[in-house]
């Protein structure tokens, strides 16, 4: 799904595999001109699958899934950095441009001659957005960094596991599209400040480990008003009132948030248990918190005799946040992502139909399009240096010949 919101805004985009591509994606939905910029031999992240023969790499020479997910409704040139031919094009691209966004190591655009000061200088309108690992400067600035780092360093790891065993590692990327997220609020700020008073443009620098220690704000904000340190409790929240859990159901597990005294007399009227109202050991939410065990053992034995769908039901129907944990087949198929369309099916060039998930946002003000597939390598090189640089075919030829396109 596609919006024309940003139809005005060009965008110059020099990143590659998953928080770069997946903020440009985001303007992208909304309608800006994202420009791909890649090196003739492709993004690495081009390699990558899932693809339909396993998870590893992609499998064909030009995508996978990943890929085909993270560059919708892009347009895609190529252009060799390293090449002295190759800076002056991309200049000229972004005569003209509203954003660079690019998440190469610090440093790495000033070794090419495209250091975002310079840049800023030579083209007022233009602001420029580095996703990085840890910023642009500190100490650390120049680390490497993966998922396995994101999550350790920024406390996401300490406190997910079973109290007795070693910590675990949540799964995906979730990181790095948090930090895509607010690349993109990022590139929409500098946007609106030069518009709207500063009129200029600015560098804006995004680290991905800040960006995921700002999603722990309850355990920061915890540790600093009690000194707790949130451990380990399995599948239990481990700070707070009875109860955050997850619970084993006939068919499956599901997630019970029973925090309120108003959710506690709901579930007692579920479990057709009103008699522990009055119980002591239950009757407030810090009595239930002393007396987590005996409260979970009862809750246990009503839960794993019970259907997901019944529970979910029925928990609604007492406003009870009580809900299955789906399969990714079952979040497909859930009865309202489907009314709502949320997912998208693209004739994609390489993978054939695909379902991929559209955009969250839904605005009233724009109708919404088709999305247009991941572009092929340097599938709009004729389209842009042609038609918008204003090169002659001999000269691309050239280029092509040289490795710089």
């Amino acid at each position: 799904m596609r919006y024309r919101a940003l139809d005005d805004l060009r965008v110059i985009d020099v990143t590659h595999f998953i928080a770069g591509p997946y903020a440009t994606k985001l303007l992208a939905d909304m309608g800006a001109d994202v420009i791909k910029v890649e090196p003739p031999w492709g993004e690495g992240g081009r390699k990558l699958g899932p693809n339909r023969n396993g998870i590893e790499s992609s499998g064909t020479p030009d995508r996978g899934g990943l890929f085909a997910f993270l560059n919708l409704n892009k347009r895609a040139i190529t252009i060799n950095l390293k090449h002295d031919r190759g800076r002056e094009l991309i200049t000229r691209m972004l005569d003209g441009a509203d954003l660079l966004i690019e998440n190469f190591a610090p440093g790495t655009l000033a070794s090419f001659g495209l250091a975002p000061d310079e840049l800023i200088a030579k083209f007022p309108k233009l602001s420029v957005i580095s996703i990085s690992n840890f910023g642009q400067d500190g100490p650390e600035r120049d680390g490497a960094l993966n998922d396995l780092v994101l999550f350790a360093r920024g406390g996401w790891t300490f406190p997910v596991g079973e109290r007795d065993r070693a910590p675990l590692t949540p799964p995906g990327s979730l990181a790095q599209y948090v930090g895509a997220v607010y690349g993109a609020i990022g590139a929409l700020q500098a946007i609106a400040a030069r518009d709207f008073g500063l009129n200029r443009g600015q560098h804006i620098d995004i680290s991905l480990l800040e960006a995921t220690v700002a999603t722990m704000i309850y355990e920061t904000v915890t540790f600093q008003y009690s000194g707790i340190v949130r451990g380990r409790a399995g599948k239990r929240f481990a700070v707070g009132p009875f109860m955050i859990v997850t619970l084993k159901c006939k068919d499956g597990f599901a997630g019970l948030h029973c925090v309120t005294d108003k959710q506690f007399e709901g579930l007692c009227d579920l479990m057709g248990r009103r008699e522990l109202l009055t119980d002591p050991r239950f009757r407030t939410a810090l009595d239930r918190y002393g007396s987590n065990d005996a409260l979970l053992k009862i809750v246990e034995e009503f839960f794993v005799d019970r259907d997901r769908k019944w529970l979910y039901s029925e928990g609604q129907r007492r406003a009870i946040p009580l809900v299955p944990i789906p399969s990714v087949a079952e979040v497909l198929d859930w009865e309202q992502t489907r009314a709502r369309n949320y997912f998208e099916t693209i004739d994609d060039p390489v993978l054939g139909k695909i379902r991929l998930p559209g955009t969250p946002l839904r605005l009233t003000s724009h109708r919404t399009e088709q999305s247009r597939p991941a572009p092929r390598l340097g599938e709009h090189n004729q389209e842009i240096f042609e038609g918008q640089l204003g090169l002659k075919r001999a000269e691309l030829d050239a280029l092509k010949i040289a490795g710089t396109i």
